[in-house]
């Protein structure tokens, strides 16, 4: 066996192990010792293939044909006649999610699944849509898919950290409902084995003598602590924000700053990840005043939860639907300031420059110029952005 032949062999086992880059250096490495090794040529262009890059593998193939006559590179061809409608799917997609139409996209991105055209970016993405629907088990799925193929993949290893975190969140506060159920029930057994043993000790010097009340103490509300803990129990994140609300600054005892603090976990590690959903879901359904209600929730609980930077977002859109300017501008200006790397960044800056434009033209052209030397091939590069550079 020459030495190309064994450089394809190991870049065949390399991405059969998930090693893609490996596999493309070698089969480099390959053809250049001999043009002639059709098999390494179909391999590069395979991996071209499920990179997505539809001109590079065709052109390999194309190459391969007409030097080798190699009638695995003229099916090949065959095959991808279809794959350019696939990609402008791929791209009307990524449109969709930017536009927070999650749905719709899902339904495009199911149909570029069906071909191994593009394989990377279409698993990593139908898992961003299904993490964003809240729905971990599927975006997993779509995670391991591409880690198979490219174990180093940095979108992906993104992607499944986020859902590792949120699984741990989850197993954390399933351990602390277990110890709340436990105090409670301490708690309760205690208090039957107190009045047990003073039952027999009461007097009647409660029927002969007449209570004193303090007008004030009267007037005090008694913090229900078995309704809050139901609430907790329940998990009725609503409620539990409420109770949190009215009693987090009252003078009570140890007992209740205890069960407050449950509650407030709860919130902070589940709650206000339910916040964000049914503010998403009343957004998309055009209820934007009640949507900033569950969406500033999740923006002020929320800060160490995988939808945070997309309650930023959300905020800024939410408030821009409103007509409330200024806080579409704060909320947009904070996702630019601590997330200039996250999804909606492109948009944001697209946003900010055009909220701006007739309130402040000299930021609207920071704003401008950042998207143009940042996302340079962006589809917000239009004539809008143009002339508020120009001006």
């Amino acid at each position: 066996m020459d030495k190309s032949s064994k450089l394809y062999n190991k870049a065949l086992k390399k991405y059969n192990n998930g090693f893609i880059d490996k596999a493309f250096e070698l089969c480099e490495k390959s053809i250049s010792l001999n043009i002639n090794n059709s098999a390494a040529i179909n391999l590069k262009g395979l991996l071209y293939y499920i990179k997505g890059d539809i001109n590079s593998c065709r052109g390999l193939w194309k190459m391969n044909f007409q030097l080798n006559k190699d009638r695995v590179s003229e099916k090949y061809i065959q095959d991808s006649s279809n794959d350019e409608k696939l990609l402008e799917l791929y791209n009307t997609a990524l449109i969709l999610i930017k536009e927070l139409k999650i749905n719709e996209a899902l339904i495009l991105l199911k149909q570029c699944e069906k071909s191994h055209f593009n394989y990377i970016n279409v698993n990593n993405y139908l898992a961003l849509c299904y993490i964003k629907k809240g729905n971990y088990e599927k975006a997993i799925e779509y995670v391991n898919n591409v880690l198979k193929v490219d174990n180093k993949n940095k979108d992906a290893l993104e992607n499944k950290k986020s859902l590792q975190e949120y699984s741990d969140i989850k197993r954390v506060t399933n351990y602390k409902s277990i110890i709340a159920i436990l105090i409670g029930i301490t708690i309760i057994f205690s208090i039957v084995i107190f009045i047990i043993l003073n039952r027999n000790n009461t007097t009647t010097v409660q029927d002969t003598q007449h209570p004193q009340y303090n007008a004030d103490e009267n007037k005090k509300e008694v913090f229900p602590y078995g309704e809050i803990k139901k609430h907790i129990d329940e998990k009725d994140f609503n409620k539990i924000l409420e109770d949190l609300i009215k009693w987090n600054n009252k003078d009570i005892g140890i007992n209740e700053k205890s069960l407050l603090a449950q509650g407030k976990d709860l919130i902070e590690s589940e709650g206000a990840e339910y916040f964000y959903n049914n503010g998403y879901d009343l957004l998309t359904k055009g209820d934007y005043s009640t949507a900033k209600i569950y969406l500033e929730r999740a923006y002020k609980y929320g800060s160490s939860g995988w939808y945070y930077p997309h309650a930023i977002y959300l905020l800024g859109t939410t408030y821009e639907k409103l007509g409330d300017i200024e806080k579409a501008i704060m909320y947009y200006t904070i996702y630019d300031n601590k997330f200039e790397s996250g999804d909606y960044e492109e948009t944001v800056l697209y946003k900010l420059s055009l909220l701006y434009k007739n309130i402040d033209i000299s930021k609207a052209e920071v704003y401008a110029k950042k998207l143009v030397n940042k996302f340079p091939q962006s589809i917000y590069n239009n004539s809008k952005i143009k002339s508020i550079i120009g001006n």
